[in-house]
């Protein structure tokens, strides 16, 4: 149980150190004198959200620590020994948090500093708040499958995890799936038609290069050609005058005739030299020659070559390509693509018999989950019918109605197949109907606090704290409500914010907030009202008359009489 609450300079509380015990704790107080500060400081111990507004006007920070006894809590301390956070008293765990205004809030266990994460699982298995105004979400359509779940028995559990894994495992290959048919998978029919524009025009990247060669030769061919034709009549003459190879030739003619002797030696390897250069230059006039040719283009040739390139530039224009360069990398670019799709498709394949397989699973696994419910359904029934005679509705009819779906028809959804809704008759004559259509407020906390009462069976928990469970009750509904949780306070603890004097009389302690001004400033005190009297008197003020008033204490004595207190 929580043993001991330390709350500093939180919101209107200057500081305060409570000792609680076990059984039922009440907490009353007027209204509006900040009853409801607990359960919020004991929130922030469950890991709740730390606002700046929690701190005391002037002050710098906020804490909050609660002290635990972990008698009853073996789960909770084989949790401690393996998350090395055991603390000096064994059975005893410290939860603490604190809020600065710089923003840095801290959250420990047993002094040691620890993600508010992990203090939120830690607490998880210590305490329950059931808040103000939670009856319609506690009871909302999403809600119920978690309640029903309770009931589930071990291998029911098992079976419920097993399929939150298929389910994730579904997803997850599911929206993989999804990336892919969104990417370049998408696009493969538009790929293709392109590719096979290129293919089919025979535009290769090589080809491409090679056309556009030829287009400029053509565009140029005149000036080509007149250039080569000037060359060769240098070179061999026309009807107008002898061409060098003649004329060189000539040359090396005139040389050899001279006598080859005495200081005419060296004219043999003059005319040696003139007749290597005419070779020279009969083998370059070849050359040239066979560049001549290849500007002989024929007629089908031109416009074969007209008819590619007005295809490329048609592409250009269709792919917005400036160049023809842009225009190859881009076809380069549509061929890796086709390759990666060619991947995909595989991959795609792949994954679709991997999603079959993950559906065929989930739904198996759904289905028994199903079956799982079922039994629970019939067990919570039982249950909470008992629970609810207790509570005065003696002629209560609880079932659980499973939506009737074809298998064909079903969707996966992370909680099951299920979609459940609670129905209830709470008086003779009166047909099944909605919990939230045919139960009225007091009706309604009623029932809630029947099915918490089993959940704290199940669970284990040893605290259990409900702010206002009374809201809409009053009269002897009140007081069933509060023997029942004086019934499931035994053995553990039960903190509970009420404004009625029939249910604060079950305390076994009981927790007076006041709040106090002197004109400049507030704050709140949290009294523990010992003895007899104190009580008496404080059933006296909540029954709406002065302390002092003989008839109001009259019957706080006959409240605590009937209470056994």
């Amino acid at each position: 149980m929580l043993r001991e609450l330390v709350i500093k300079d939180f919101v209107i509380v200057d500081s305060q150190h409570l000792e609680l015990e076990g059984g039922l704790v009440a907490i009353t107080g007027e209204t509006g004198t900040g009853k409801s500060l607990i359960i919020d400081a004991i929130s922030l111990l469950k890991g709740g959200r730390a606002v700046e507004g929690m701190i005391r006007r002037d002050r710098k920070s906020a804490l909050i620590e609660g002290l635990f006894d972990l008698s009853s809590g073996p789960d909770l301390i084989q949790w401690l020994e393996e998350n090395e956070l055991t603390g000096e008293v064994p059975g005893e765990v410290v939860l603490s948090r604190e809020i600065h205004r710089d923003g840095r809030n801290r959250a420990r266990i047993n002094g040691r500093s620890v993600p508010v994460g992990l203090l939120k699982e830690a607490a998880a298995m210590l305490i329950d708040i059931y808040g103000q105004r939670e009856h319609e979400r506690f009871l909302a359509n999403e809600n119920q499958l978690n309640i029903l779940d309770d009931f589930l028995d071990k291998t029911g559990k098992k079976e419920r995890e097993l399929y939150r894994q298929k389910y994730t495992d579904w997803l997850q290959t599911k929206h993989e799936l999804e990336q892919l048919m969104a990417g370049d998978l998408s696009r493969w029919g538009e790929l293709k038609f392109a590719f096979q524009e290129f293919e089919e025009m025979g535009l290769s990247p090589e080809k491409m290069n090679e056309i556009e060669e030829e287009f400029r030769l053509l565009a140029n061919m005149q000036y080509y050609c007149s250039a080569l034709d000037a060359f060769f009549i240098l070179m061999e003459g026309n009807e107008s005058g002898e061409g060098i190879t003649t004329l060189l030739s000539r040359l090396a003619y005139e040389v050899e005739k001279i006598p080859i002797e005495g200081k005419f030696l060296a004219l043999n390897g003059i005319a040696e030299n003139l007749r290597g250069i005419e070779t020279e230059l009969q083998e370059i006039a070849l050359e040239v020659a066979a560049l001549r040719s290849q500007l002989d283009y024929s007629t089908d040739k031109i416009v074969k070559i007209e008819k590619s390139v007005a295809e490329i530039e048609h592409l250009k224009r269709k792919y917005r390509c400036r160049t023809t360069s842009e225009l190859i990398d881009y076809r380069k670019s549509i061929e890796e693509k086709l390759l990666e799709v060619e991947r995909q498709i595989e991959k795609k394949k792949q994954l679709e018999e991997q999603l079959e397989k993950y559906q065929r699973e989930l739904l198996d696994s759904g289905e028994k989950l199903s079956q799982y419910r079922q039994k629970a359904a019939k067990i919570m029934k039982n249950r909470l019918e008992e629970e609810l005679k207790q509570l005065a509705f003696t002629k209560v009819k609880f079932e659980v109605s499973f939506d009737m779906v074809p298998v064909e028809q079903k969707r996966f959804w992370a909680t099951g197949l299920d979609s459940i809704s609670f129905m209830i008759s709470l008086n003779p004559g009166q047909p099944l109907g909605p919990v939230m259509e045919v139960t009225s407020g007091g009706e309604l906390s009623r029932l809630v606090l029947g099915i918490k009462s089993i959940a704290l069976e199940m669970k284990n928990l040893p605290v259990m704290i409900f702010d206002e469970i009374d809201q809409g009750v009053g009269g002897k509904t009140a007081f069933w409500i509060g023997e029942k949780l004086r019934v499931i306070a035994s053995g553990r603890q039960i903190v509970c914010v009420t404004h009625l004097p029939q249910i604060a009389c079950f305390a076994d302690q009981h927790l007076r907030v006041d709040k106090h001004t002197d004109g400049q400033d507030t704050w709140a005190e949290i009294s523990d009202l010992q003895g007899r009297e104190k009580r008496l008197q404080e059933l006296a003020r909540m029954m709406g008359g002065e302390k002092s008033t003989v008839p109001a204490l009259q019957f706080a004595e006959t409240l605590m009489e009937r209470a056994g207190k």
